[in-house]
């Protein structure tokens, strides 16, 4: 006459365990919950699969910490299982009922129960498998996505010293050919005048010499921004003037009067400013 009321509490016993599994299943599915998140709210739902959820206290130990439901009381009956972590223990669930100790554990916990908590302690060990699985997922790509940011930044950092570097040469490149164009062609030029006096054709050369050696010189870079001021045939005297050419020797190379020369002279001292300065004017081009 009482088995079907019977069967009737244990069916939903059974119920209140599955729910208490499945539950504890979904939050884990959650997973914008981090693991301390979780373990709270796992120790709120434990109780409720238990015969007498008001008088049941939950507490779970892991990794130096412990989280524990508003009514756990230490000292009273329970049940305690071991949470294992890749087949090592790293902590433990523990059921509690709170009353005053006066029975024992086997009356107030249902065979069903002990069970139950087995099960809770196994899926906990998989739940905790599984974070820090995921937590340590998380750091490696996080860590990744900060190498991969720095290196990004690395190569931007490069691409722009390269791209620098790219400028530069090409800066460097239009000055050597200025500086061959404005100091070496007109003297091969000239060197091809079959009526040159062989003196002069040795200044030439000493000449092209000299200027091939100092083509890349910051003097030879300053004489080229002098161009914009100096005439053609006073940036051909002044490059002249700076290798240590007399004034006679400039006149016979590019034969020109000796007063020409003298003329152009003066001009170049002007556009420098120093015609009312004592200063050597071939000095004052090779120290600049």
């Amino acid at each position: 006459m009482n088995k079907a009321p019977a069967q009737g509490k244990a069916l939903v016993e059974r119920m209140k365990e599955l729910d208490c599994l499945y539950e504890i299943s979904s939050l884990f599915s959650h997973h914008s919950l981090g693991l301390d998140r979780l373990l709270r709210e796992i120790v709120k739902v434990i109780p409720r699969a238990w015969q007498y959820p008001r008088r049941t206290g939950v507490r779970i130990s892991h990794g130096g910490k412990e989280y524990r439901s508003k009514n756990y009381a230490a000292g009273s009956t329970a049940l305690v299982e071991k949470i294992r972590l890749n087949d090592r223990p790293c902590g433990f669930v523990e059921v509690a009922f709170l009353d005053d100790g006066s029975r024992a554990s086997d009356a107030v916990f249902l065979e069903d129960e002990k069970r139950l908590l087995k099960a809770i302690a196994e899926l906990l060990g998989n739940i905790l498998e599984k974070k820090v699985a995921e937590m340590s997922l998380r750091q490696t790509t996080g860590e990744l996505r900060r190498q991969t940011r720095e290196l990004e930044d690395k190569n931007t950092a490069l691409r722009e010293i390269i791209s620098q570097f790219e400028l530069e040469k090409k800066v460097l490149q239009e000055q050597l050919r200025a500086n061959i164009e404005l100091t070496v062609f007109p003297l091969l030029g000239r060197m091809q005048d079959a009526n040159l006096p062989p003196e002069a054709l040795r200044n030439c050369l000493s000449v092209v010499r000299q200027n091939l050696e100092d083509v890349t010189s910051s003097v030879s870079r300053t004489t080229i921004d002098d161009r914009t001021r100096l005439s053609p045939r006073e940036f051909e005297i002044c490059n002249l003037v700076r290798n240590g050419r007399s004034n006679k020797e400039i006149a016979e190379l590019l034969k020109i009067s000796l007063l020409t020369v003298e003329r152009h002279r003066h001009n170049i001292r002007r556009k420098l400013r120093i015609d009312n300065e004592r200063v050597n004017l071939s000095t004052f081009l090779r120290s600049r």
